[in-house]
């Protein structure tokens, strides 16, 4: 019999020029104790929500029980044992907001303009397990960046409830998880000893300030002193990692040039960075927002398709019957098709006992049943079986619907996040779980 040992997953193959290799996970891996398989979260939004309406509708019909997604959705059919589809569920202090503002809410459940926010979901599982990859979270937008308040072009907030930018950079991402040029890692040394040493003077004129300040005002202050502390956790963590050789991958499906006038190459680049990402433990919490609400050069992708008019516009006519969805519910196909492409990645990429999806959740929504209508979001689950979910079912919550949030908390309790509460929570779900 062949000798059975059991490898950390931190093992790396080091070959001829001092290139190192991550493993995969292998079965060997899974045996050890100390090597448990991870559990990832990758949240996926397109704004001013769905087709609803007639054969091009996002939402799936059930036949003898079973869901047979229609024409937006078809690419899900073959994997549909892998998808529960959620429907009735909202967050309830964000359905007076403004039309634009939900994406800002959408992983938080907090209103836009609520004094204190809560972070996100994606944020609360880094910040309990993050320390354990390269990165605690990927946070990317198509657009990138923070957009406005109320006009959010990220879904990651953090324990301040303040937005985190966005990466819409292919190659700055490639670049700082795969890329180990001596010259870049080079850079990168600098750049975190130039930030450290901004951080020092910082924190040295807030002991001079503070010494100056009343109670009150000094009181104020100490939450701005604990947003740099994690500054400066942060940029200590990067410093022990640039030890830690950068794992090598094949870079033959990565358009890393693609830009919006090519926005199937650059969605599926980042969806091929992310699942890179996971693979190789790099990280294992993901947003990545489609679609904002703004109007912006990606809110004209669906006149580059040739469906005449922009996303938003799109989205207003298809509230109006099932002739006006079909331009909507092409676009959400497009959407669509890229996705299961993905996931259809994940399913084929062993892991374990089981598969990457099965230790996986991809959660894929809208904040809008139609435009601006911030009730009822459309949401899918697919994966995370290995996690707990029970998967192949569509559940209606109807006029007892619960608060999304209570949707977040499952997950995050599945995620192994020991969370009692997530904003305004009132309980898990349980027809979700086996």
């Amino acid at each position: 019999m062949a000798k059975r040992m059991n490898i950390n997953r931190r093992t790396f193959l080091r070959g001829a020029g001092g290139v190192a290799l991550s493993l995969p996970i292998l079965d060997c891996m899974a045996s050890d104790p100390a090597s448990e398989m991870p559990k990832r979260l990758l949240a996926l939004y397109v704004g001013h929500g769905f087709a609803l309406h007639g054969d091009w509708s996002w939402y799936p019909k059930l036949v003898d029980g079973q869901m047979q997604f229609g024409k937006s959705m078809e690419a899900f059919n073959p994997l549909a044992k892998h998808v529960t589809i959620v429907k009735g569920l909202e967050h309830p202090h964000c359905v007076s907001a403004g039309g634009h503002s939900t994406a800002d809410s959408f992983l938080t459940g907090s209103n836009p303009a609520a004094a204190v926010k809560s972070p996100s979901l994606d944020q609360i599982a880094a910040m309990t397990h993050g320390h354990k990859t390269r990165y605690p979270s990927l946070v990317l937008g198509n657009e990138g960046g923070l957009g406005g308040e109320g006009r959010s072009n990220t879904l990651s907030y953090n324990q301040f409830g303040r937005g985190v930018p966005s990466s819409n950079n292919l190659r700055g991402l490639y670049d700082a998880m795969f890329n180990s040029d001596p010259d870049l890692q080079k850079k990168q040394h600098l750049r975190l000893a130039k930030d450290k040493r901004r951080v020092d003077r910082v924190l040295a004129s807030y002991r001079e300030m503070k010494r100056k300040l009343g109670r009150d005002d000094s009181q104020k202050l100490e939450h701005y002193l604990h947003a740099l502390r994690d500054v400066e956790k942060e940029i200590e963590r990067m410093e022990r990692w640039t030890a830690t050789p950068k794992p090598k991958v094949p870079t033959d499906e990565l358009a890393l040039n693609a830009s919006v006038q090519d926005p199937a190459a650059f969605i599926r680049t980042m969806y091929n960075l992310i699942y890179l990402a996971f693979k190789t433990d790099s990280t294992r919490y993901a947003t990545y927002m489609l679609q904002s609400m703004n109007s912006s050069k990606w809110d004209n992708i669906p006149i580059a398709l040739g469906l005449g008019v922009t996303h938003h516009v799109l989205a207003h006519n298809a509230a109006k019957g099932a002739a006006q969805a079909v331009p909507l519910g092409k676009y959400d196909k497009f959407q669509g098709d890229l996705l299961a492409e993905f996931i259809t990645k994940l399913v084929n990429t062993l892991e374990g006992e089981g598969t990457m999806l099965d230790n996986t959740v991809v959660l894929y929504g809208s904040s809008n049943s139609q435009t601006h209508v911030n009730t009822n979001y459309p949401m899918m689950l697919v994966g995370g079986e290995k996690l707990g979910l029970k998967q192949g079912a569509f559940h209606d919550f109807g006029k007892e619907a619960p608060p999304l949030s209570n949707l977040y908390l499952t997950l995050a309790n599945a995620l192994d996040v020991p969370a009692k509460q997530f904003s305004d929570s009132s309980g898990a779900i349980r027809e979700i779980m086996i």
